[in-house]
C-alpha cells in the first residue's frame, strides 16, 4: 500500500465487478461448487421426476348455440338472454359450476377412484415430514387438540370436498376464440377415464339446462294456471259490476242517448240564439220609442223602426196621393167644391189611417218586445235543464266506460294467460339442446404431462443460473479477498507475491514443507516473495521487518518461517518470535519451554547470543518468545527491545519479527514501528477486505512502511488466474528440490 492515503479506493468500491469479465472471474473460481449444486439438485429432481405418474388427457368440443328454435317464447320464464355479450361467459361458468361437478362425479363414481382418493402414506417422505410439520405447529400454536375424531358423515364430507377439489384441478376449459366453440379438457392417470370425465362433462352440461328449463317451464305453468285463475274472478266481478250500474242507470244505450240529448242540446241553443237577437231588436225599438216620449205622432212617425214598416210605407204612399190630389183640385176648384172636400176627405181619412197605425205599431212593439223577453227566458230555463240532464247522462257514460275498460282489460289479460299455458302446455315436451358435441373426447395415447425431460432440463439450467447468482451474491457480499487483482483494486496495496494451499500443512511442518519435494509450488512460492523482496533492498544489510496480518488464522507465523527459510538461502537472516502472547515459532523448530528468547533478552537475564537458537537442518538462527511476561506490550514499547533490535540488525542481513494480528492487540504496530516496515499477509477467501483495509489504515497511520500483502494459501484457481493455466503441469512434473543439508546458498534472484 502506498504511503499516501489519497491515493486508497473508497470503501465499497468493487473493481472486480466492473464489467462482465469480472463476473465471469468469480464464476470460474466457484465453477466446482456451482457444477456439484446444480449435479446434485438435477439428481433429486430426477429421482422425484422419475416418480410421478403419467397424466393423460382428453378433449371434448361443445358448440354453444345462442339462437335456438323458438317454439314458445320461454326466455322469459327461464332467463336467458342470447343476444348479451355475457351470454357465452355465464355458459361458461356454468360448465365449471359445483352442480356439474358433483353430476359428473356421482355419475363416474370418482370418490372411488384411487388417484383421485388421497392416499396417507405410512413411509419416510414429503407426506410424512408435511404431516410432523404441521403436528408440531398446531401443538406451537395451541391447535393440536382439535376435538374428537370426525364422525363417518364429516369424513365422508370431507372426502367428497377433497375429490370436487382435485376434479377442479384437473379440468381445463378453453374457449376457442372467434367462434362459439368450447374445448372441455380434463387429466387423469386413466386415459380412458380422463375421456369420460370431458364427456361427461359436456352431457351434464346439455342435460342440466334442458332440466332446468323443464323445470322453469312446469313452475311457470303453474304460476299461470294459479293466475289465470285470479284473472277470472277478477273478470267477473268486474263484468256484474257494469251490468250493476247499467240496470241501476236504467241504461240501454248509453251511445244513442248521448247522441239524442247532444241533438236536443244543440236545437234549444239555436232557438234560444234566435230569441235573444228578436229580444234585442225589440228591446231597442222599444228602448227608441219610449225615448220619444210616445205621445207625438210626427216624432214617432219619423222613427226608422216605424217608418220603415210596410203598413206605415203603403199610407204614406197614400197620404201622398192624397196630398197631390187635393193640390192638383185646389188649382182648379175652391175650398167649397166637393171635389175639393171629398179630396181633402180622403186626404183626412189616410192621415187618421196612419196615425191609428203608428199607434198600433209602437203598441205592438211593446208587445212584440215582451214576448220575445218571455220566449228568452223559456228557452233559457229549457236549455239549463237540457244541460243539467246531458251533464248526468255524461257521468253515468264516463263510469259506464270505466267499468267496460276494466272488463276489457281483465279480458285481455285472461286471454293472454289462457293462450301462453296452452303454448307452453303444447311446447312443454319440446326440448332442444343448448349446446351439442362437435368432437367427443377419445382416450389419449401420449401423456401430456410431465415432460421429463422438459423437466429436468429446466431443472438443470434454473439451477445453473441458480447456484451463479447465488455465488455471484457470494462473492460480492461476503467481501472476502480471493485473487492477487482483488488485493490492488480492495486494499491497494502491492502484491508482493502468492503462496498456495497445502492442505497437510501445519505449525509442526512448516520447516519440512518448505523443503518437501511432493509439493515444491510452496517452497517456489516463497522463493518468488524473496525475490520481491530483495529486489527491493538491493545491497542493503540490517533489515528489519515485521510480519503480521488482520486477524488470527491467516497463517502469518507460517508465513514467517518460511520466508526466513527462503531468505536463509542467501542472507543471514534473524527470526524473532514478537508474538508473546501466543508464541508459535518455538513450538515450530521444537525448541524446549525453558529456552530463553526475547523476554529473557529484554529483562537482562540473559545476553542476545544466549537467547539465540540456530536450526541445525536449515541454518536459520531464532530468538523464540522466552519466559511469558504479565504485559507483553509494555516490554516491546521499551528501550531494552529497541536495543536487542539494534544489537539484531549489526549481527544480521534481515531481521524478521513475527507479530500478534493487527485487529487483536496492539503489539504488532508497536513493533513494526520500532521494526520500521511491515509485511501484511491475508488469507485468500478468508480475509474479509473490510477488515484488511482497516488493518492497512492503522498501519499507515502510524507511519509505518507497508513492504507489500503476501496472499496466502490461495487455492489453484487463483494460482491459474495469476500464472496461467500451465502452472499446474509446470510444477507437477520433473520438478525436484535439494535437500536442506545440502542445500547451497542460492542467489538473490
Amino acid at each position: 500500500m502506498n504511503r499516501d492515503a489519497g491515493v486508497r479506493q473508497e470503501p465499497g468500491l468493487k473493481m472486480e465487478w466492473v464489467g462482465i469479465s469480472g463476473r465471469m472471474a468469480v464464476l470460474a473460481r466457484y465453477r466446482w461448487w456451482i457444477l456439484l449444486a446444480t449435479l446434485v439438485t438435477t439428481i433429486v429432481a430426477a429421482l422425484y421426476v422419475t416418480r410421478l405418474p403419467a397424466i393423460y388427457a382428453s378433449t371434448a368440443t361443445l358448440l354453444l348455440e345462442n339462437t335456438p328454435s323458438k317454439v314458445v317464447s320461454i326466455e322469459g320464464v327461464y332467463g336467458v338472454d342470447s343476444s348479451r355479450d355475457e351470454y357465452f361467459q355465464t355458459q361458461y361458468e356454468i360448465i365449471q359450476s359445483r352442480k356439474i361437478a358433483e353430476t359428473v362425479i356421482d355419475e363416474l363414481r370418482l370418490t372411488e377412484q384411487k388417484e383421485f382418493v388421497p392416499v396417507q402414506s405410512s413411509g419416510f417422505g414429503l407426506a410424512m415430514v408435511k404431516g410432523w410439520v404441521q403436528q408440531q405447529l398446531g401443538r406451537l400454536f395451541g391447535s393440536a387438540d382439535a376435538g374428537p375424531p370426525p364422525t363417518a358423515e364429516e369424513q365422508a364430507y370431507r372426502l367428497r370436498q377433497q375429490v370436487i377439489g382435485e376434479y377442479y384441478q384437473r379440468l381445463t376449459l378453453k374457449p376457442v376464440r372467434n367462434t362459439q366453440l368450447v374445448s372441455i379438457q380434463f387429466e387423469a392417470q386413466d386415459p380412458q377415464l380422463a375421456a369420460e370425465v370431458a364427456n361427461a362433462i359436456g352431457q351434464a352440461y346439455i342435460e342440466s339446462y334442458m332440466e332446468d328449463k323443464l323445470v322453469a317451464t312446469q313452475e311457470a305453468t303453474g304460476w299461470m294456471r294459479e293466475r289465470l285463475e285470479k284473472l277470472k274472478s277478477n273478470l267477473r266481478a268486474s263484468e256484474e259490476s257494469l251490468q250493476q250500474f247499467r240496470e241501476d242507470a236504467g241504461l240501454v244505450d248509453v251511445e244513442g242517448l248521448l247522441t239524442l240529448e247532444s241533438q236536443e242540446l244543440e236545437k234549444i241553443a239555436n232557438r234560444l240564439s234566435e230569441a235573444r237577437e228578436r229580444r234585442s231588436a225589440a228591446e231597442s225599438v222599444a228602448r227608441t220609442v219610449s225615448s220619444s216620449g210616445g205621445g207625438d205622432i210626427e216624432q214617432l212617425a219619423s222613427l226608422p223602426e216605424i217608418n220603415r214598416h210596410p203598413s206605415v210605407q203603403r199610407l204614406r204612399d197614400a197620404e201622398s196621393q192624397a196630398e197631390q190630389k187635393v193640390a192638383q183640385l185646389s188649382k182648379r176648384y175652391g175650398p167649397k167644391h166637393k171635389a175639393m172636400i171629398t179630396a181633402e176627405a180622403e186626404l183626412s181619412e189616410v192621415r187618421v189611417a196612419l196615425r191609428r197605425q203608428i199607434r198600433e205599431l209602437v203598441s205592438g212593439i211593446q208587445q212584440e218586445y215582451r214576448s220575445a223577453r218571455s220566449q228568452e227566458a223559456t228557452l233559457s230555463d229549457e236549455l239549463a235543464a237540457a244541460r243539467q240532464n246531458y251533464q248526468g247522462l255524461s257521468k253515468n257514460e264516463s263510469q259506464y266506460r270505466e267499468l267496460q275498460r276494466e272488463v276489457e282489460t281483465n279480458r285481455q289479460l285472461y286471454d293472454t294467460f289462457m293462450t301462453r299455458i296452452k303454448e307452453t302446455g303444447v311446447a312443454g315436451d319440446f326440448n332442444e339442446a343448448i349446446a351439442r358435441f362437435t368432437d367427443k373426447a377419445l382416450p389419449a395415447l401420449l401423456p401430456s404431462r410431465p415432460q421429463k425431460g422438459a423437466i429436468l432440463a429446466l431443472v438443470l439450467v434454473a439451477s445453473l443460473l441458480l447456484f451463479s447468482f447465488i455465488a455471484l451474491l457470494h462473492a460480492r457480499y461476503v467481501d472476502v479477498i480471493s485473487r492477487a487483482s482483488e488485493v490492488e483494486s480492495e486494499l491497494s496495496a502491492k502484491l508482493l507475491g502468492i503462496v498456495p494451499e497445502v492442505r497437510s500443512l501445519n505449525d509442526k511442518s512448516t520447516v519440512k514443507t518448505y523443503f518437501d519435494k511432493r509439493q515444491p509450488e510452496f517452497g517456489e512460492a516463497w522463493r518468488s516473495v524473496r525475490t520481491a523482496f530483495t529486489l527491493q533492498h538491493m545491497n542493503s544489510t540490517g533489515l528489519a521487518m515485521a510480519i503480521s496480518s488482520a486477524l488470527p488464522g491467516e497463517g502469518k507465523t507460517t508465513s514467517a518461517i518460511s520466508l526466513a527459510l527462503s531468505l536463509q538461502q542467501v542472507k543471514r537472516v534473524l527470526l524473532i518470535d514478537c508474538d508473546l502472547r501466543k508464541p508459535k515459532v518455538g513450538k515450530a523448530f521444537e525448541l524446549p519451554s525453558y529456552q530463553p528468547g526475547l523476554t529473557n533478552a529484554l529483562c537482562g537475564t540473559h545476553s542476545l547470543e544466549q537467547c539465540m537458537y540456530q536450526d541445525e537442518d536449515s541454518g536459520l538462527t531464532l530468538l523464540s518468545a522466552g519466559t511469558v511476561l504479565s504485559n507483553p506490550l509494555e516490554a516491546l514499547s521499551g528501550d531494552s527491545f529497541r536495543r536487542v533490535l539494534q544489537q539484531a540488525r549489526a549481527q544480521f542481513d534481515v531481521v524478521l519479527l513475527d507479530t500478534p494480528p493487527v485487529h487483536a492487540v496492539s503489539d504488532a504496530l508497536v513493533v513494526a514501528r520500532t521494526a520500521g516496515s511491515m509485511l501484511f499477509i491475508v488469507r485468500a477467501d478468508h480475509t474479509r477486505a473490510r477488515l484488511a483495509q482497516n488493518a492497512l489504515e492503522r498501519v499507515l497511520e502510524n507511519k509505518i512502511l507497508l513492504e507489500g500483502v503476501v496472499l496466502n494459501r490461495a487455492g489453484k484457481g487463483a494460482m491459474k488466474a495469476q500464472y496461467g493455466r500451465g502452472y499446474d503441469s509446470y510444477y507437477g512434473h520433473g520438478y525436484e528440490q535439494t535437500s536442506p543439508a545440502s542445500a547451497p546458498r542460492e542467489s538473490a534472484a
